[in-house]
């Protein structure tokens, strides 16, 4: 059994409530990205319980007063059945022991730790075709015991290490203890212990730890060496030794530097500290981009990843970082667990498999940062639809809801439609799930009809009825296209620059009236859509908006989400 076969969740632990969330699996890499106070920490928390095999926690850690409960999910294997299904037993109701046990080979058994080291049954899913009626009469004592095995916690014995967001290096006095703590303190300690210490190997820090400094500096810097001196108060500070500086004391560097270190410090030196190899290790990072430059955070980022997969140890990364997002976002050692509040509580779910099939995001130019980290996504076909819906938007709300803040516009390109999914079931067979990755989210798509009589495709109908069903909205334009939707008085204002009154029909081709107009305006404004969107804008009010109902409906309806999307309050009516 592996970790990609663990699942590991809790319930009333800090943010998260009484459905249990967690990890479907555990990888080499688990990035959890959320807003803040979503509840990210409360996953860390979780993983450093199910290490220590006991989920007793101080009062400070429940949820709506209720104590918290674990829940291990795994596979059930021929082992299991052989330890717990007796191959020399039989009785007239189920007849050999083993050979009824073998029937659970591949169901999925859950059990529950409430406190230290105890296990108890929950469910067990049944493989497909067993008779779930019929086969419980083994279930009692057997597979409770199957439950109760250790090996049902795969977590559980191995060191936990912790970075926490706020930290630091600073000059220390010498002390019998020799650890880091999750703040950063005893780390001058760790490393002057190291450099001086006659029981610990020096080149595990002269050598080990400022090649791995080198590589994430590379090419920005260099350092020569690392060495500790003592101070005239008796504290020991870290220096290091660059070529064209000469010697620096840590004191006097950024904090980025400092960073670095501690992270690097906890995968090369804590392992000996420890007496185990780094493969027993889970490392949990908590905001490793605080004082990181962009650069300097993909160099540690990809460091850090290369040597979980190489060393076989687990990393659990939150973040709020697109930079970190991005890069782990396409590795195949990494998921991604989007972690969100509704103001009660917590929920979590994995989002890497969403973002990474069929190349699809590479098509879309889309990064996966983008549709985790904003309030809300709206799906628009090109920048020309971009340009008019954050007008309209603008003036609907008088200039209250912005891009970038309040919501993020993705385009989809409408050759790129049928890849959308928002099916949160499986992936689509035809498509990639990504609209759930957010699901904060809007879907604005031309009708193409031609005719009122006319319909929309299956995949705009599929579309909306996903979206729907996801908690998003669809706008699919009343006329043949976005553009149709401009008001009446705003294409008159327009057209009288060019000797015309005569207003495209909803149905029409807005480029082919343009050209009945005058030869070539259309051709030449298809290939600028983007300018003539911004030339409407400029020439359109609020309440040239309020007298196109149909307009003026999907605006308003747009607007309204975004604002439950960012839970802000509806306006105070005019």
């Amino acid at each position: 059994m592996t970790m990609q076969d663990f699942s590991l969740r809790a319930s009333n632990l800090n943010c998260i409530g009484i459905e249990p969330q967690g990890f479907d699996e555990i990888r080499a890499i688990n990035v959890i990205v959320g807003r803040n106070n979503s509840g990210k920490s409360s996953l860390i928390n979780l993983v450093q319980l199910a290490i220590k095999g006991d989920a007793t926690v101080s009062p400070s850690h429940f949820h709506a007063g209720q104590a918290p409960t674990l829940f291990l999910q795994s596979t059930v294997t021929e082992e299991d059945i052989e330890q717990c299904y007796p191959g020399n037993t039989s009785n007239g109701v189920v007849g050999n022991y083993r050979s009824f046990g073998n029937r659970f080979v591949g169901a999925r058994i859950t059990c529950s730790l409430t406190g230290k080291g105890v296990k108890d049954f929950v469910s067990l899913s049944y493989p497909s075709g067993l008779n779930a009626t019929e086969d419980a009469r083994g279930l009692p004592d057997n597979i409770r015991h199957v439950a109760g095995l250790p090996k049902r916690n795969l977590l559980f014995g191995k060191e936990f290490r912790r970075l926490a967001a706020e930290r630091n290096i600073l000059p220390e006095l010498d002390s019998v203890a020799i650890e880091i703590g999750n703040d950063g303190q005893g780390a001058t300690n760790v490393i002057q212990k190291f450099l001086n210490k006659a029981s610990l190997p020096r080149d595990l820090v002269r050598k080990t730890l400022l090649d791995a400094l080198n590589i994430v500096f590379n090419p920005d810097t260099m350092f020569e060496e690392i060495l500790c001196r003592q101070l005239a108060d008796d504290r020991w500070e870290i220096f290091l030794k660059e070529k064209e500086k000469g010697l620096i004391p840590l004191s006097q560097s950024g904090s980025g530097l400092k960073t670095v270190i501690l992270a690097l410090s906890l995968i090369h030196l804590e392992p000996f500290l420890a007496k185990k190899p780094l493969s027993q290790f889970a490392i949990a990072f908590e905001e490793l981009e605080n004082n990181l430059h962009p650069a300097l955070q993909r160099r540690l980022i990809s460091y850090l990843a290369q040597q979980a997969v190489n060393e076989s140890f687990h990393i659990f990364l939150t973040t709020h970082s697109s930079v970190s997002i991005d890069i782990l976002n396409r590795n195949k050692d990494a998921q991604i667990v989007h972690v969100t509040h509704d103001g009660t509580k917590a929920t979590s779910r994995v989002v890497r498999a969403s973002v990474e099939n069929y190349g699809v995001l590479d098509d879309l130019d889309v990064r996966a940062s983008d549709l985790l980290q904003a309030n809300g996504v709206i799906w628009l076909e090109g920048p020309s639809d971009r340009v008019l819906v954050n007008k309209w938007i603008s003036l609907w709300s008088a200039g209250t809801l912005i891009e970038g803040h309040h919501y993020q516009c993705i385009f989809y390109g409408g050759r790129l439609l049928s890849h959308l999914s928002a099916d949160t079931e499986n992936n689509a067979q035809d498509g990639v799930s990504i609209l759930r990755v957010n699901r904060n989210a809007a879907l604005i798509m031309d009708s193409d009809r031609r005719a009122t009589e006319d319909g929309i495709n299956s995949t705009k109908q599929r579309m909306i009825s996903e979206i729907e069903r996801i908690g998003g909205i669809a706008w699919v334009t009343s006329g043949r296209e976005i553009e149709n939707h401009v008001p009446a008085i705003v294409f008159k204002k327009w057209l009288a620059k060019h000797g015309s009154e005569k207003v495209p029909g909803r149905y029409e081709s807005v480029y082919d009236a343009f050209d009945k107009i005058e030869k070539g305006l259309g051709k030449r404004y298809v290939r600028q859509k983007p300018l003539l969107a911004e030339e409407f804008g400029a020439l359109t009010t609020r309440a040239d908006i309020v007298g196109t109902p149909d307009l003026a409906d999907e605006v308003g309806r747009l607007c309204a989400q975004i604002r439950l999307w960012n839970r802000l309050p509806e306006p105070t009516p005019v």
